[in-house]
């Protein structure tokens, strides 16, 4: 995919295709998929709001990082792992991975799947493991803001951003027809680290079409336990 009005020579990774980058099983299982889900590393959600969503197994539910949420995960649907690239220390967030998800690739590997972002060296492809080198040139993320008051730069997009960016426009661009829905995507949880761009990220989110799952009412118990 290129877009005329992005100058794809000015960064690493504009030449990449964002389709080819799947391998073929994720492509198959994203064709079949019903819904694809984004649960966000937020501690606000609660086992009963993973299971509002009442996941099947054509649904696919996409993690991220240390993926926090991982034991409210489950076999049946198919789950994607996404790691982002943290350059100075040239390591990704979450690997290698923790109990919870090695339980899953253990139990229903064939139903699992890996996605590297920001990749900043070549890499040998690997089965059931997607590659993205940063940036991804799709417009949201090829202009994402860059400066801000006070002169300090963002790092770039949230590993999250990227890929709801990514399954968004794979809705549009190569025929997939599942429903995007994310949770937990707010700042329920507290104070957001400030290296990424949230409002903007925020924005879009609030001017696309995907599905926003608000969060289970807390009791009022529940609110005062989390102040403390």
């Amino acid at each position: 995919m290129k877009d005329e009005h992005m100058a794809l020579d000015a960064l690493p990774g504009g030449n990449q295709s964002v389709l080819g980058a799947l391998p073929e099983p994720l492509r198959e299982c994203l064709s079949r998929a019903h819904r694809v889900v984004l649960i966000a590393n937020n501690p606000a959600i609660t086992a009963a709001d993973f299971q509002a969503l009442n996941i099947s197994a054509n649904d696919v539910v996409v993690s991220f990082n240390t993926c926090i949420k991982a034991p409210l995960l489950n076999e049946q649907s198919w789950n994607v792992f996404v790691h982002g690239y943290n350059a100075p220390d040239a390591y990704f967030f979450g690997l290698p991975y923790g109990p919870d998800v090695r339980r899953l690739f253990e139990h229903a590997g064939e139903r699992c799947f890996t996605m590297l972002v920001g990749c900043a060296a070549p890499m040998c492809p690997l089965p059931r493991v997607a590659m993205y080198w940063d940036r991804i040139p799709l417009p949201p993320l090829w202009n994402y803001p860059v400066d801000r008051p006070g002169g300090k730069r963002y790092v770039g997009p949230s590993t999250g951003f990227n890929t709801l960016v990514v399954l968004d426009w794979l809705r549009g661009h190569a025929g997939y027809s599942y429903q995007l829905m994310t949770l937990g995507f707010s700042n329920e949880s507290g104070k957001l680290w400030g290296g990424h761009a949230w409002d903007y990220e925020r924005d879009w989110l609030q001017q696309s079409d995907v599905i926003v799952v608000p969060l289970q009412p807390r009791r009022w118990w529940q609110k005062l336990f989390r102040q403390k």
